[in-house]
């Protein structure tokens, strides 16, 4: 038990060496499991995003969000949230979009994080 617990510990921060973050979003892009508020996602933090990719962004006063690019110019990018249209710059985007964990939000939103 004790060497499964300490290789989880080891793989995790070789993850975190590597870019990979996870985080709870207060709203965004819903999937057929709920809402986003409702999911935990792991994302990646990137040098370049495209247009189409789904990526997690910070938005002023409203928290963690994930959305869609849907236009880019100039270091900065278009991103629907589905609550919103916004602008962000590109240094303002937390990272791609790996994958949504669902239900396990809802956790996060009993204890109040």
């Amino acid at each position: 038990m004790k060497t499964k617990l300490i290789a989880a510990v080891a793989l995790l921060l070789v993850l975190f060496a590597l870019g990979f973050r996870g985080g709870h979003p207060q709203d965004g892009l819903e999937s057929v499991m709920g809402s986003a508020k409702s999911s935990v996602v792991i994302y990646k933090h990137s040098g370049s995003y495209e247009v189409g990719q789904k990526v997690v962004v910070v938005v002023a006063g409203q928290g963690l969000q994930t959305g869609l690019i849907k236009s880019a110019s100039d270091g900065s990018l278009d991103v629907d949230t589905r609550a919103a249209f916004i602008r962000v710059k590109e240094s303002e985007v937390s990272g791609k979009l790996i994958v949504v964990i669902p239900f396990f939000g809802t956790l996060f939103n009993i204890v109040g994080l």
